[in-house]
């Protein structure tokens, strides 16, 4: 518990020093590395934290060492597991000049850590605000302890798309290709040049509340035709999508995403533009970012089996998170009870992703990430998350739903 208490009251005490200051000084600059040091420690060092590291942490005993085996092993990690070559190379890598799992840890902590702040730094000067609300919210552990191979592409995508609203589109296409090595969910950040929205506003939700809402009536032949589309060379894929797609959403379960991303999330996006002022670059960006994540969101309230492209949308929704509660704090008079209601929503469903109880391992979510264990650590249990982590992974029938 201690790490984490160190981390919100550092970034905490920080934001008051620092996010009144526009300029970027050399001691904000100084404490800004000392922050993003921290975060490379805490999930590079840990031992057991997380869901999906206690797989990684298993499969890591049978990474083959030597050159020769290479080749195989990528085929296999990609024909079997769905492991994109990136992941596969900078595993085995690890393993043959540390034979450590802490080395993939920390590698993948760097990349993704030192991109997500580097990020941060470039659209709000709110930078420790927004560090914080990295921390205490589920996306530090969500990239760092459970989709970390994800989390490379979801950076370097990220990354791309700084570098595309600069004029370097040719970066853009080769982190995007870079990231697709990682996870080949990185394809949907080519829906990024075709999001072309002049301007958001509330005609523009109530049109992506009905596009949603066509998508969701579709969904039924979606899961019909996916396999078919994608082809048995990535069969990890159509399994993956009809894991999530097993989850079967009625009306209801549709008005409720539907609520959370496109009413919650999407309106405190929708307020934080008003904080940008007449600086007309960073209303460019904003509103760019704003036309992907309406088009990510649209995907996932109409079909659940999309729900994971959620993620890349993710660092820019902290980074309007941030101007969201930052002027809220300056501006309460400007529609304060829209506004309250709308940050609630988004206490709200985040203490209940962590409040999510696995009843087979009498477990709940958060302790997932609580108590902390680090590399001194090494003898204490964790099997409790490794149940949870199976628990939490239960293999559908495929052959049912083909019937």
């Amino acid at each position: 518990m201690l790490p984490y208490i160190l981390f919100i009251l550092l970034t905490f005490c920080l934001s008051l020093r620092f996010d009144g200051q526009a300029e970027y000084t050399r001691t904000k600059k100084v404490w800004y590395i000392i922050v993003g040091i921290y975060l490379v420690l805490l999930a590079g060092f840990r031992n057991g934290v997380g869901g999906d590291t206690q797989l990684y942490m298993a499969s890591f005993e049978y990474v083959p060492s030597t050159w020769g085996e290479l080749n195989e092993f990528v085929t296999d990690s990609l024909t079997e597991s769905g492991y994109m070559p990136g992941w596969s190379i900078l595993v085995f890598l690890c393993k043959r000049w540390f034979d450590s799992f802490y080395a993939v840890q920390l590698a993948q902590a760097l990349i993704v850590n030192i991109g997500i702040l580097y990020l941060f730094r470039q659209y709000t000067t709110h930078i420790f605000l927004c560090t914080l609300l990295y921390g205490v919210s589920y996306v530090f552990f969500l990239f760092n302890m459970e989709v970390m191979r994800e989390a490379i592409a979801v950076v370097l995508c990220g990354i791309g798309m700084h570098s595309y609203l600069r004029g370097n589109k040719w970066k853009f296409y080769l982190l995007v290709a870079i990231s697709i090595l990682f996870h080949i969910s990185a394809l949907v950040a080519l829906l990024f040049p075709l999001a072309r929205l002049k301007q958001i506003n509330i005609k523009t939700m109530i049109m992506a509340f009905f596009a949603a809402l066509f998508l969701f009536l579709l969904s039924d032949v979606i899961v019909n035709y996916l396999p078919s589309l994608l082809g048995s060379s990535v069969n990890r894929i159509v399994e993956k999508i009809f894991l999530y797609s097993e989850i079967t959403l009625n009306l209801f379960g549709f008005l409720e995403n539907a609520i959370r991303y496109l009413i919650i999330n999407a309106g405190i996006v929708f307020f934080a533009q008003w904080s940008i002022g007449e600086d007309e670059q960073r209303q460019k960006d904003y509103t760019k970012y704003m036309s992907f994540y309406l088009i990510i969101t649209v995907l996932i309230c109409g079909f659940i089996g999309f729900s994971r492209f959620r993620n890349y949308t993710l660092i820019f929704f902290l980074i309007m998170l941030t101007e969201f509660i930052y002027h809220y704090k300056s501006q309460l008079y400007t529609n304060a009870i829209i506004k309250l209601i709308v940050l609630a929503g988004f206490v709200f469903y985040t203490s209940r992703y962590y409040m999510t109880y696995y009843p087979g391992s009498h477990g709940y979510k958060y302790e997932f990430y609580y108590p902390y264990t680090s590399i001194l650590d090494e003898n204490v249990d964790t099997s409790k998350r490794e149940d949870m982590h199976s628990e939490a992974n239960v293999k559908v029938d495929y052959s049912r739903q083909k019937n």
